[in-house]
């Protein structure tokens, strides 16, 4: 039965990740106080860095940010209710919806990077870093939230397929009465 329960790492994954998307939701919903001058500002000192990386996290006229900081809590309340599930011994609804949020998170992740990219017209807010900027505090961190969820979609994925018998059926077809 071991193997049918969310994996430990996966559930450190979902706490860890539901702090971060947290944090960062806080501060783009609570712009402008989060920003330099701002009265929360002591609060978010790195985002003083980030702001001059992805400059999409400085523009007060960008809704797309705004809309996915949304997006990043209803993750974190997904993250909380796998959580939940995993700590009350609820085995399959914990690997349901670690599922659900890290395909969620996986997509979100791709997303930002398409909407951020010259193919969607918004390089203007991450091409004018230098190259180890750009790798160092734009591709590495976020990438992470790609690379990590797409491990746990792999893992949970694999758990689901097993239960249902690796998506086999059986052939037989049995009368209903």
């Amino acid at each position: 039965m071991a193997g049918r329960n969310l994996p430990f790492w996966v559930a450190v994954w979902l706490l860890i990740s539901s702090i971060f998307v947290t944090i960062d939701a806080l501060f783009v919903i609570l712009r402008p106080r989060t920003l330099p001058g701002g009265k929360w500002n002591y609060l978010f000192p790195h985002y003083n860095i980030y702001i001059h990386v992805d400059k999409r996290y400085a523009d007060l006229n960008d809704t797309f940010n705004y809309g996915q900081s949304f997006m990043n809590l209803a993750e974190m309340c997904l993250n909380i209710i796998a959580l939940i599930m995993y700590n009350k011994g609820k085995v399959g609804l914990s690997v349901l919806v670690a599922f659900m949020v890290s395909t969620m998170t996986f997509s979100k992740t791709v997303f930002y990077f398409l909407v951020s990219s010259e193919l969607c017209g918004g390089q203007h807010f991450v091409n004018h870093n230098e190259w180890k900027s750009a790798v160092f505090l734009y591709i590495i961190p976020n990438g992470i939230w790609i690379v990590v969820p797409f491990l746990s979609m792999v893992a949970t994925g694999k758990i689901i397929v097993d239960c249902t018998g690796n998506g086999q059926t059986s052939g037989k077809k049995t009368k209903s009465n």
